[in-house]
């Protein structure tokens, strides 16, 4: 009897089908998702689904294929998978647990084949509302443009100039990186960001305020820095958003409880008026998301031409924190990116400053406002990243 069992056991190992890698189990677990149109629940984390149901992760797949067409296959790539549809890719990152659920789903913009620059560029413009763009070669000459000098509403892309601010600063020596500012309660303002949440009083060095604030668009952060740079050494990079809004006062102008205050904000005509209306709302409490107007206020913004834009980010692109977050960019086909956007109610912008394989470094900035209605960012986003494989291989 022994010995039958000992051989049976051998058979069994011998017949055994060797468990899937964690890899090749995440990218079938991808391909017959995009294949089916369906995510199964029991695929998933309980941590997962009590923050996005499986039925989400649906709608986003249709809408995957909505945009790029019948879904092809999908292959692993360092650190991503790459998902080919008849008419375009999107990048898929996923994470499995311990017990082989996915915890972690993240579907990128997708990436719309485009027979040349020309025609991604084309993709671009047809957008409703006002449209911007700039592509600059080495900090020189614009390969292309449409109302590159045109100020619109660029939400958090106004980061730039905070940052070109420090910086200076940095420079001259008055301030260090790795100088310790203790985060202030009135510097919290809403999402996004996390240091919102953060004990009054924690420790931070100014490095720190400035990968949250452009890798995460950090708004606390954001803040924190223009309070502790000031406006002497912002004046240089405002480009007429003169007071230089916090992102805290712009909530509380946008709030509902301040109605009253918005329309004497909008209607003021010099700097100093405005000024004026910031310091009577220094008092208000920060509104809840709840309470902010959701339709469109793109007076009550930072207003910069995507050329000027290009020009802030040429000046602090080569600091490693500008590298965090790539936005839509593919950092694996491209020597440096460099990258920060924005957004608010009929706002988007999307600025990458991207250096090829061959050494050639373009910015390429692009700005919709929309002041009738909300925009699809996510078909903003694709159309402009269908232009960037066509710089990477310039």
């Amino acid at each position: 009897m022994r010995v039958i069992i000992a051989a049976f056991s051998i058979l069994l190992l011998l017949g055994a089908t060797p468990s899937p890698s964690p890899t090749e189990l995440a990218r079938s677990r991808i391909d017959t998702m995009l294949r089916t149109g369906h995510a199964d629940p029991a695929w998933f984390s309980q941590t997962f689904l009590t923050q996005i149901p499986a039925s989400y992760v649906d709608q986003v797949i249709a809408g995957l294929t909505k945009r790029l067409g019948t879904y092809q296959s999908v292959e692993f790539a360092p650190e991503k998978f790459i998902a080919h549809f008849t008419g375009g890719t999107d990048d898929v990152l996923i994470h499995l647990d311990t017990d082989n659920k996915i915890d972690g789903l993240l579907f990128k913009p997708p990436a719309i084949k485009t027979s040349s620059i020309d025609d991604a560029l084309r993709s671009l413009a047809r957008f409703s509302g006002i449209v911007s763009y700039v592509i600059v070669k080495e900090g020189r000459s614009e390969s292309a443009a449409l109302n590159p000098s045109t100020p619109l509403a660029v939400g958090s892309a106004f980061k730039l100039a905070v940052l070109n601010g420090l910086l200076d600063e940095i420079k001259r020596r008055s301030r260090r990186w790795d100088q310790v500012v203790p985060l202030a309660a009135q510097w919290k303002s809403l999402p996004s960001g996390i240091l919102r949440n953060w004990p009054s009083g924690t420790p931070l060095t100014l490095a720190t305020y400035a990968a949250e604030m452009i890798s995460i668009s950090d708004n606390t952060a954001a803040d924190a820095l223009i309070r502790i740079v000031g406006p002497d050494a912002l004046r240089p990079y405002a480009a007429g958003n003169v007071p230089f809004l916090t992102t805290r006062e712009a909530f509380i102008l946008k709030s509902s409880a301040a109605e009253n205050f918005r329309a004497i904000y909008i209607a003021a005509g010099t700097p100093a008026a405005r000024a004026v209306v910031l310091r009577r709302i220094y008092a208000f409490p920060l509104p809840t998301i709840a309470n902010l107007v959701t339709t469109p206020i793109l007076a009550i913004e930072w207003h910069y031409s995507v050329r000027e834009l290009c020009n802030l980010m040429r000046r602090v692109a080569e600091l490693p924190l500008m590298s965090i977050n790539p936005g839509v960019a593919d950092a694996s086909a491209l020597r440096h990116v460099a990258f920060k956007g924005g957004s608010d109610f009929g706002i988007i912008n999307l600025t990458t400053m991207v250096t090829t394989r061959l050494g050639t470094r373009f910015c390429f900035s692009a700005t919709l406002n929309d002041p009738q209605r909300a925009i699809d960012e996510q078909s903003f986003e694709s159309a402009y990243g269908a232009v960037l494989p066509h710089l990477a291989s310039l």
